[in-house]
């Protein structure tokens, strides 16, 4: 892995956050991180499915979009963390919290500490870590373990795509 496929999955990662923020807007403002955790969990699980299976079900939905869709939801609860005091916030705001939380990652991201071991349950063990402390978590903490299961997350969707399109 290099850090042009990792530029290029974040653009993709960004492309999709903001067609669907456009469509949705800020919906996810309004709902607890708990919840965006379960919605994590869900994706996470039908990862999991689909692996374990060797095929999916659901044909529309490829395996590499799911991903996708954890690493944004990972990023909302990261933006959230950031916002959640505010009352108003903008697009654009979020936009460029969204591309700071990325920065932020590629700065932690090291190729060389990645391990092959990390699978699809080390993600879902620190997920499980979160819906067991709900609110008894700290915001630093929250904090690095999302940064954490996002590092895990990219790690994971690049082991997953097809050598051709890195």
């Amino acid at each position: 892995m290099n850090h042009i496929s990792i530029d290029f999955l974040m653009r993709k990662c960004e492309e999709l956050f903001k067609e669907k923020l456009k469509v949705y807007d800020l919906s996810w403002k309004e709902i607890k991180i708990s919840s965006i955790i379960d919605q994590i969990f869900i994706k996470v699980i039908r990862i999991k499915n689909i692996q374990e299976r060797g095929f999916q079900e659901v044909e529309d939905e490829k395996v590499i979009d799911t991903f996708i869709d954890v690493i944004n939801y990972i990023v909302i609860t990261l933006i959230k963390l950031n916002i959640d005091f505010k009352k108003k916030i903008s697009h654009s705001e979020v936009m460029n919290i969204y591309i700071q939380k990325f920065d932020k990652l590629k700065e932690l991201y090291d190729d060389n500490n990645q391990k092959e071991s990390i699978s699809i349950e080390n993600l879902l063990e620190e997920i499980l870590y979160l819906k067991q402390k709900k609110t008894k978590i700290l915001y630093k903490k929250l904090e690095n373990i999302c940064l954490k299961m996002l590092n895990m997350t990219i790690f994971l969707l690049m082991k997953n795509i097809p050598k051709k399109i890195n």
